[in-house]
């Protein structure tokens, strides 16, 4: 049990820290997407935090019970900043990383700039950041259930601005959206969308619904995320750990007050047990009492000198002509030896193994690469595999130290050879350290490789 959970939810200075660490640049990505210049945008990402740290400290209930609640606060405020500041400058936010000269990029960035802004964030907290819906919800004021509606209609009405495609609209169409725009992401199927999930599969108006959202989905989790300037970064990081340190209790604190509470809820998970014993105790002494005292009154109408004496009974005597038996002792076994003469053994067949077509070639072991493979949490990681089935949907699923899924996810289409490639964020909300499990699976094969997060 974490130490926060031990003391009601309570967060502590290390774990604010390292939340605003992984998310800083992706908070700067999505006040840039609003048209805040980049130095306006600095200062909005640096404020916002510091109003989350501030949030997080306050007590009575106000603050954050989980990493997850504050990094959706977190969003909501700078979001909420950004509007204040955005304006057009005709700058386009393209990121610097390896796609920043991709012109999907730049197609992207446009598309984002014409949808709304409530749309723009859905799509880049769910799809380009991948963040769990409740955080989503949290930076929209909504629930999960609304924010996945939301995230599912932004994805059909984005597509159509990268490409030269058409949509159809679910208007009038009794079916639930929020699954339908899980269904798209390619994760593990949960029993609540079962249902959607056979409908959509047979129903001609759902099923390339879908497809377009897969489509959208695969083209924003590829996204260049612009980036905080490094100087712009250290500052914030520098500002939040002095804020966070002076109102947040460290790790170390949460885990000595629960030690505390755990030490206090000794006696009172005794205290039951003994009264029970106590109880016990009385109620037998209370018994005995009584016992002794009513053993000396004799029953009315019974004597004890009027009892016959109790003797010994006779002992048995043997006939005059009788022998008496006397036992013996059995013979002891004999012990006999067979010889038995082995017959020949048949001569063994020779069995001929009948050799493969020569037309079918083995099929290649399933396997993943990943590059880099080591770096801190919250490292964007290259996954590359090869050995899959072609024209199927590849997911990609990052888990923690205790191969649990961490939320962060991608997927990608096998190619017609067998390979394919996805962009992958290595970030375990937990932060621990060491190795972490990459597994890649279509659904027929499955191939694992391992990303070694550092401190």
């Amino acid at each position: 049990m974490r130490a926060a959970e031990a003391v009601g939810g309570e967060l502590s200075a290390e774990d604010l820290l390292a939340a605003v660490r992984v998310h800083a640049d992706r908070v700067h990505d999505a006040v840039r997407r609003q048209g805040a210049g980049g130095a306006a945008a600095a200062e909005v990402v640096e404020a916002s935090a510091l109003d989350t740290v501030a949030r997080a400290g306050q007590r009575g209930g106000h603050g954050f019970a989980t990493v997850g609640a504050a990094v959706g606060w977190w969003f909501s405020r700078a979001r909420a900043l950004g509007q204040q500041v955005a304006h057009d400058d005709g700058e386009l936010p393209v990121g610097r990383g390896l796609l920043a000269g991709d012109e999907v990029q730049e197609l992207l960035a446009e598309a984002l700039e014409h949808r709304p802004e409530r749309e723009r964030t859905a799509l880049l907290l769910r799809d380009a950041y991948d963040l769990p819906a409740d955080v989503v919800a949290a930076a929209l004021g909504t629930d999960a259930e609304s924010a996945m509606r939301l995230v599912g209609r932004a994805r059909t009405a984005l597509l159509p601005e990268v490409y030269d495609t058409t949509v159809p609209t679910l208007d009038g169409h009794a079916v639930d959206e929020a699954s339908l725009a899980r269904l798209s992401e390619g994760r593990q199927v949960q029993a609540r969308d079962a249902t959607t999930r056979r409908h959509a599969q047979a129903c001609g108006l759902c099923r390339p619904v879908v497809e377009a959202q897969e489509d959208a989905r695969r083209l924003l989790v590829g996204m260049s995320v612009v980036a905080m300037p490094d100087a712009a970064r250290e500052r914030l990081l520098d500002v939040v750990a002095a804020e966070a340190g002076r109102v947040l209790p460290t790790q170390a604190e949460l885990a000595a007050r629960a030690e505390e509470l755990e030490e206090e809820d000794v006696p009172r998970r005794l205290f039951s047990p003994l009264l029970v014993l106590l109880a016990l105790l009385l109620a037998a002494g209370t018994g005995v009492a009584l016992g002794a005292a009513t053993s000396g009154d004799e029953p009315e109408g019974i004597r004890v000198d009027a009892l016959p004496p109790v003797t010994a009974p006779p002992a048995p005597t043997l006939p005059p002509d009788a022998t008496p038996r006397v036992p013996t002792t059995p013979p002891r076994p004999t012990t006999s030896v067979f010889t038995i003469t082995p017959s020949p053994s048949p001569t063994p067949t020779r069995t001929t193994a009948t050799p493969a077509p020569s037309g079918t070639a083995p099929a290649a072991a399933a396997d993943i690469g990943l590059s880099p493979a080591t770096g801190p949490n919250g490292t964007v990681v290259t996954v590359t595999g090869e050995g899959f089935t072609p024209a199927e949907t590849v997911t990609v699923t990052y888990l923690d130290r205790l191969g649990q899924p961490t939320g962060s996810t991608a997927s990608a289409v096998v190619s017609s050879r067998g390979t394919w490639s996805a962009t992958l964020t290595a970030q375990d909300p937990t932060g621990l350290p060491g190795a972490h499990e990459v597994q890649a699976t279509d659904g027929q094969v499955t191939a694992t490789a391992t990303f070694t997060a550092t401190a």
